[in-house]
């Protein structure tokens, strides 16, 4: 008795004394409909998904190294990446049904949002978002798509070009062209979840 008496204590003091996913949810619900009717643009990806938070993470422990410019160098050429990735796909959300089927708080400012995504003609997608409230808004700083975490696959990514003797800054920069079309070619041939 004195055992399920100090579980239930834990359980009690390790929950978030706020809920974050209502907020959380209606952020990726909004970005969602606007992305199946083809009203989301380039405005709206500032202000829904956290490039220059995700850039700096896809950046790891280079980070450290960087300079200042260099950085915000990076940030522009990712920013500019997540956004031809998005215009590459926006026609093939026309259409699409996206149900927000729920969410799991890590704190009371951090959820992962789970979506089901599909596709006319496709089999249903599920999709989960890992969004964070800073400064009083809800930004995305990752998407699972296909078992893998994108910004922690860019960022294993990126460690192994910055991690090679004679390459800097400007070889990731590059590579994120490249890469945007390698990941049009993923989710467009990976299986269905």
């Amino acid at each position: 008795m004195f055992r399920t008496f100090l579980v239930s204590v834990a359980l009690a003091l390790s929950t978030p004394a706020a809920f974050a996913g209502p907020a959380a949810e209606a952020v990726i619900g909004e970005a969602a409909d606007e992305l199946v009717r083809g009203t989301f643009d380039d405005g709206r990806l500032e202000a829904v998904i956290d490039t220059q938070r995700i850039a700096r993470f896809a950046l790891g422990r280079h980070v450290r190294t960087l300079e200042p410019g260099e950085i915000r160098r990076f940030v522009s050429a990712f920013d500019i990446y997540l956004g031809s990735v998005l215009d590459e796909h926006a026609g093939r959300f026309a259409g699409a049904e996206v149900e927000v089927m729920g969410s799991r708080d890590r704190s009371d400012r951090d959820s992962i949002v789970t979506t089901r995504i599909t596709l006319p003609g496709e089999m249903p997608q599920t999709v989960r978002w890992r969004v964070l409230e800073v400064d009083g808004a809800w930004r995305v700083v990752d998407v699972e798509a296909f078992g893998l975490w994108l910004a922690i696959e860019q960022r294993a990514q990126l460690a192994a070009i910055l991690d090679r003797r004679g390459t800097g800054i400007e070889d990731a920069i590059r590579a994120l062209g490249s890469e945007g079309r390698e990941f049009a070619e993923l989710t467009t041939e990976a299986p269905a979840s």
